[in-house]
């Protein structure tokens, strides 16, 4: 046999020699489906993105983190400048009537006899006070514990998440008016209702609470809530306040006496 004749055989005989051998795969594995035996496969790795994973609640977008819910208040805003106008004249004749007889001079001055000290409670809180001191007289203090009550039990009554008021100025001395001149605070005055224990100042920019929530309440919110409260206390005719925009505060006198 020459050679050619060889390699003509081998070309023809190829596609015979493959066939065969598929032949052979494909009833094997027939027969072991038909003979009830498993077949094995191949393992297949499940992605860590796939895997399964224990349902959140409230998780929103997915990505395993709780979302805080904001909650509004939908009500009709009052009109802060306007419903809160009292003049700082109006505040300082009442607090000249009923508060302090004199100034104190500076802190060590302070009779604390006619005064009632302010500090951190359930429902308000005192901040880092600079140019004022944590007294009042008995009267004013008596309205503020009363203004930060009402304003938790609004809260609680409306099912909102639960905040303090903070308190951020109470009695000045003329040392405390003087400091606070120096510091180029315009509505720095020797005649100012401060001096008397009769008045103080709530900021609508902040408000604290003691644990967080899923739930909470935007600042501006919550002063919805504390303007009621304070609207309802000047109708009675227990406050005198002002709404000051560049303090961020509500500037308020009490007119109650000791």
């Amino acid at each position: 046999m020459n050679k050619k004749t060889k390699v003509l055989i081998l070309i023809l005989g190829t596609p015979f020699v493959i066939g065969f051998l598929l032949g052979l795969l494909v009833g094997g594995s027939c027969s072991a489906r038909r003979s009830g035996k498993p077949v094995p496969e191949e393992p297949v790795e499940i992605p860590a993105e796939v895997a399964e994973t224990p349902e959140i609640e409230d998780d929103a977008d997915g990505t395993g983190v709780l979302q805080q819910r904001e909650i509004i208040y939908y009500t009709k805003m009052i009109p802060y400048a306007r419903t809160f106008a009292d003049m700082n004249e109006t505040h300082l004749e009442k607090a000249r009537a009923i508060g302090l007889k004199s100034i104190p001079s500076k802190r060590d001055d302070i009779d604390t006899s006619r005064l009632e000290r302010i500090d951190d409670d359930d429902f308000l809180i005192v901040d880092k006070l600079r140019y004022s001191v944590p007294y009042l007289t008995r009267g004013a203090a008596a309205e503020l514990h009363r203004i930060a009550r009402a304003f938790s039990d609004s809260l609680d009554a409306k099912h909102f998440p639960d905040y303090k008021l903070v308190v951020t100025s109470v009695l000045r001395t003329e040392e405390d008016v003087n400091r606070l001149r120096r510091s180029g605070n315009p509505n720095a005055s020797d005649n100012s209702a401060h001096c008397y224990g009769t008045t103080f100042d709530i900021t609508y920019t902040r408000y604290w609470r003691e644990l967080e929530t899923e739930e909470f309440m935007q600042p501006y919110e919550l002063t919805k809530v504390l303007a009621e409260v304070l609207r309802d206390e000047k109708n009675a005719g227990r406050i005198l306040v002002k709404y000051e925009k560049q303090e961020h505060c509500f500037h308020i006198t009490s007119c109650l006496t000791n």
